[in-house]
Parts: structure tokens; sequence; C-alpha cells
């Protein structure tokens, strides 16, 4: 009898922080801010889901740069000996995301910064002197096609 009340107790628990990263994300779709200033607040933690097919969620540190999204990975993901695929590589195969901030959504695309100097000034602007090679930063734009909030 007691097992059985924790389990429920459990299970109201959890479902009472609702919906977590893992898989589909749960919310109610919004338009793509024009400032992410205004919807980002104090935010430094995005959900995102990628891969529509087989949804996937994970949450990372977000973070604005010149009125932009962005996100990087760590310094080893394109390392061949880096065990499993990191989310960076599939996004880099399939760049559409959605985003929740709150209980909103946001269909986006993950861009790579490819440009040396950008990537550079945005990784200095993240406290990296010298940014390792395998750090990939991506920016997370608004789908062609969709007009702001």
């Amino acid at each position: 009898m007691q097992c059985r009340v924790m389990m429920i107790l459990t299970v109201l628990l959890l479902g009472a922080c609702g919906p977590v990263p893992g898989g589909l994300l749960a919310g109610t779709r919004s338009a793509t801010p024009e400032s992410w200033h205004d919807v980002m607040g104090d935010t430094k933690i995005c959900e995102v889901q990628s891969r529509p097919a087989k949804p996937h969620s994970i949450q990372l540190a977000c973070f604005l740069f010149e009125d932009k999204l962005y996100v990087q990975s760590h310094r080893w993901v394109t390392a061949p000996w880096w065990p499993g695929t990191s989310w960076a590589l599939i996004w880099q195969e399939q760049p559409l995301i959605t985003v929740r901030l709150d209980q909103s959504l946001y269909a986006l695309e993950a861009v790579p910064v490819v440009e040396p100097g950008q990537r550079a000034k945005i990784l200095h602007f993240r406290q990296y002197n010298s940014p390792p090679d395998g750090i990939v930063v991506f920016e997370l734009r608004r789908l062609s096609g969709e007009s702001g909030a």
C-alpha cells in the first residue's frame, strides 16, 4: 500500500512539473519575435526540439548577441572519438528546430556560424579568448517566409 501511494505521488509530482525535455515539446505556437530581448528576459535555458520525424528535445544555454539568439556546443563535438552523435551534428543535417521559452514554442532554423570573424566575435563574447576549433555556434533564425510577432 505504501509503495503504491509513493508511486502515485511521484507521478503527480512529475506531472506537476509540466512538459519536460526528452521528446516532443508542448506549449503554444508563437510567431518569432522581432526582438529576442523582450522574450528572453532573464531566461538562459532554452528547451530545444529537433528531428521532426523522431522528436528529441534537450536543454541548452541560449544567449543573445547583437539581438540575435544563439547556442553553442562543447569543444569536442566534432572529435572522432566522441561517443554518440551530438545534437550539434544532427542540427547540421536537420536544421529545423522548435525552441520553447516559458510555454511559447518558436519554429526556427539552426544556422551554423561558419564565418571565422563572426564566430570569433561571438565566442569572445562568451569569454573564449582563444576559441577552440571544435565548438559549433548556431544562430537560431526565423524560418524564411515567417513574419515576426
